[in-house]
């Protein structure tokens, strides 16, 4: 398969979840469900839950992972007036972000989580949470003080909800 067309079929599928089209698969028909980085992209995430819990076995898994928003990260930027990294106010421009440029930044996270906010949110559809991970950023090649960025960001993942990233494990 092409990248132009893979593009294009994952273009196609994300708008059947905007747009709230059941997906087409029966009831109970998957084991495992992976939504890696979708969950913020979506206009209503009830729906990604709901059809997702739908499709799901009867103790079928369920793996999310999306950006944190109360990373340390972001918890530092607001505390210097900068903007939370993947928050952008502009879909042409990157501004306000705390040292760097986020001209590769994709201007399309419409919706933003919290650890707490996520698993509240799994748990009104009916998901049970069994674990709870966090993980690192990924950093630009040329950061200043890379070395020890990364350091830190590799011990906040001990602490799920103030890393960069949150990684859920649930179970219909």
């Amino acid at each position: 398969m092409t990248g132009r067309r893979l593009r294009r079929d994952t273009l196609r599928f994300m708008k059947r979840w905007r747009n709230e089209i059941k997906v087409p698969f029966s009831n109970n028909y998957f084991d495992a469900v992976f939504a890696g980085e979708i969950i913020e992209h979506l206009y209503n995430p009830d729906h990604l839950l709901a059809e997702t819990y739908r499709v799901l076995k009867l103790k079928g898994i369920f793996v999310l992972t999306t950006p944190n928003l109360a990373s340390i990260h972001n918890r530092l930027a607001l505390l210097l007036v900068f903007q939370p990294f993947n928050v952008m106010v502009s879909l042409n421009n990157s501004v306000g972000h705390l040292g760097f440029s986020a001209s590769g930044a994709a201007p399309d996270h419409i919706r933003f989580f919290t650890l707490r906010s996520l698993k509240e949110l799994l748990k009104l559809h009916k998901f049970e949470i069994l674990e709870v991970k966090g993980s690192c950023a990924m950093l630009p090649e040329d950061m200043m003080f890379k070395r020890v960025v990364r350091a830190v960001d590799k011990f906040l993942t001990m602490f799920p909800g103030l890393s960069y990233r949150v990684i859920i494990e649930a179970r219909k």
